[in-house]
């Protein structure tokens, strides 16, 4: 089944506006030779970074998931990176997501409130489920929660951060239990829109 719908949607409509984004704060500085108009015009191509972390048995679902995002992405810019488990290291996520104007992770989450933990742990919760080691398997897991993210990743300006498929993220639960939660989303899981300089929106489902 092809991946269409409101993400779709609003990656496309996001990807074809970044330039107009990023494209004024450049424009100052622009040498007036062709050769330095080439290398600006190649500096703010936007860059969609698509993360599937380990989902298990399930994982293969998210990757087709995120080829078909890729597939949507590569139509506007051609800065486009894909990291799939059992691959997507904390290492190689973190690298690959400095100066993303969309950032679309797909995968298991930790959310707060949750029925595991009275407070929220912000090294683990609401964030990513990303793989330990390398190579190893889809059931290598290890969860990268929103303090991480938020110390050791910088957003560009604006960008978009899209959390996707997450437990106990935006009031839902988890699988096999349709009771929702409250919704803790702009207080914990959008925590990337309160960071100076951070992205400018963010979304979790």
């Amino acid at each position: 089944m092809r991946f269409r719908g409101p993400l779709a949607t609003a990656l496309a409509t996001l990807i074809a506006l970044a330039p107009a984004i990023v494209m004024p704060a450049l424009a100052a500085s622009a040498a007036p030779n062709a050769t330095a108009s080439a290398v600006d015009a190649a500096v703010v191509a936007p860059k969609v970074v698509i993360v599937v972390g380990a989902v298990e048995s399930t994982t293969a679902s998210y990757r087709s998931k995120g080829d078909q995002i890729y597939a949507e992405a590569i139509k506007y810019t051609p800065n486009v990176v894909r990291i799939y488990s059992p691959n997507a290291t904390w290492a190689t996520v973190k690298a690959a997501a400095q100066g993303a104007n969309v950032f679309i992770y797909l995968g298991h989450g930790y959310g707060f409130p949750s029925p595991y933990r009275p407070i929220l742990s912000p090294s683990v919760q609401d964030g990513m489920g990303l793989n330990e080691v390398g190579g190893i398997s889809d059931s290598d897991k290890k969860y990268y929660g929103e303090s991480l993210i938020a110390s050791n990743i910088r957003f560009a300006k604006n960008a978009v951060v899209i959390l996707s498929g997450l437990c106990y993220a935006a009031g839902s639960s988890e699988s096999g239990d349709g009771t929702p939660l409250p919704s803790f989303d702009g207080l914990s899981l959008y925590f990337y829109s309160r960071r100076p300089g951070g992205s400018g929106a963010a979304a979790g489902e």
